[in-house]
């Protein structure tokens, strides 16, 4: 894998990673295989840099044993996803990065349907099509949101059963997944990164991509570019249920005291942000009043972040949702639900998807 400077014509693919050796153990050696295979298809350099955060399970030493040929960028102190992953895009050598999880597999075809979208200036991240790694299930595409009760909802999603290479439009998407989407380094800099008040993890990647929609930016679904992920197997290994609902409840409150526009939408969201106040305790849900606590505690650097992005919005948070919405009314869309989803199993012996007819599943839309 070759070396440059920060331009267009390479890749980096930055890997963050706590306490991932078995997980790099596994999932590693198909991103290699993936990014030889990119070079090879686009004829592009490209790279690997693990971004470590702080890892006590001799990843370090693993990956200077194992794959001296790979970047290794690693933390003295243990940060959280938003600080490691901003100091691994800076350390990055070329200017196109995609963002990986350490728990994701790839195959031959992720990484080259990414590239052609940059051509464009307005676009700021592309986003893969994202599979369950252990069911073969769909769960990732386009994502549609919407206000309701005071809250934005970003679990919509949408796919592409049969998408062409050159769609008549790009595919939007409310957000760039921070663990398989390819980003504009400049741009992803230019705006100030993941909002590392969001560390350790949890809505950092929502609120960077509405940002960068705010800004006059454009964030894409590619899906004909796929990633097999195995769902959770960092968090779910070191936090409880409780800590991780504290922590995305939180962020969820930051994100929306920094995006809401108008007083109407801060006034829905206070009524009822009340509601849910008085109501967990009833329903033994304790951990949202300490994830309105905390993000009370960041109000100041809320206020002052949230004056600076009001300086620089282009488009209403309404406007954005509209724009993405439209998504939804094109023939080649169809709502991503369980009943739904597609099957497509990842093959781990070749890294490259099995057919659905090879596996005897049900073929899409029977």
């Amino acid at each position: 894998m070759n070396s440059g400077a920060n331009t267009r014509d390479g890749l980096s693919v930055v890997i963050p990673t706590w306490n991932g050796r078995a997980l790099l153990e596994k999932f590693l050696p198909g991103v290699v295989a993936a990014v030889a295979a990119f070079e090879d298809t686009c004829h592009r350099p490209a790279e690997i840099l693990l971004a470590d955060d702080a890892s006590s399970d001799d990843t370090v030493d693993w990956l200077a044993r194992n794959s001296p040929q790979l970047r290794c960028e690693s933390s003295a102190h243990n940060l959280g996803f938003a600080p490691t992953a901003n100091r691994g895009i800076r350390a990055a050598r070329w200017n196109l990065v995609y963002l990986l999880n350490n728990d994701v597999a790839l195959d031959a075809s992720t990484l080259p349907p990414l590239i052609d979208h940059f051509a464009e200036p307005e676009v700021f991240a592309v986003t893969s099509e994202a599979y369950d790694y252990d069911t073969g299930q769909l769960r990732g595409g386009g994502q549609w949101g919407q206000l309701r009760h005071g809250f934005l909802g970003i679990h919509g999603r949408y796919f592409v059963p049969a998408p062409e290479p050159f769609a008549d439009a790009p595919f939007l998407t409310l957000y760039a997944g921070g663990g398989s989407s390819l980003f504009d380094r400049q741009k992803f800099l230019a705006l100030g990164g993941f909002d590392e008040l969001f560390a350790p993890f949890g809505w950092e990647d929502v609120e960077l991509s509405l940002r960068a929609w705010k800004q006059g930016f454009q964030i894409r679904y590619e899906p004909r570019s796929r990633i097999w992920h195995r769902f959770s197997s960092t968090i779910g290994s070191r936090f409880s249920r409780r800590q991780v609902r504290a922590i995305y409840e939180r962020n969820r409150l930051l994100a929306h005291w920094l995006h809401l526009d108008t007083r109407s939408q801060i006034g829905k969201h206070a009524f009822f942000l009340m509601l849910k106040l008085i109501g967990s305790p009833l329903a033994g849900r304790w951990e949202m009043w300490s994830a309105f606590l905390q993000a009370l505690a960041r109000r100041k650097e809320v206020t002052a972040q949230r004056q600076s992005l009001r300086a620089r919005q282009q488009r209403t948070l309404r406007q954005v949702l509209g724009q993405i919405a439209a998504q939804l009314s094109r023939s080649e869309v169809h709502p991503l639900t369980p009943h739904t989803a597609p099957l497509r199993p990842y093959n781990q012996n070749s890294r490259t998807p099995l057919r659905t007819e090879d596996v005897g599943l049900p073929a899409e839309g029977d």
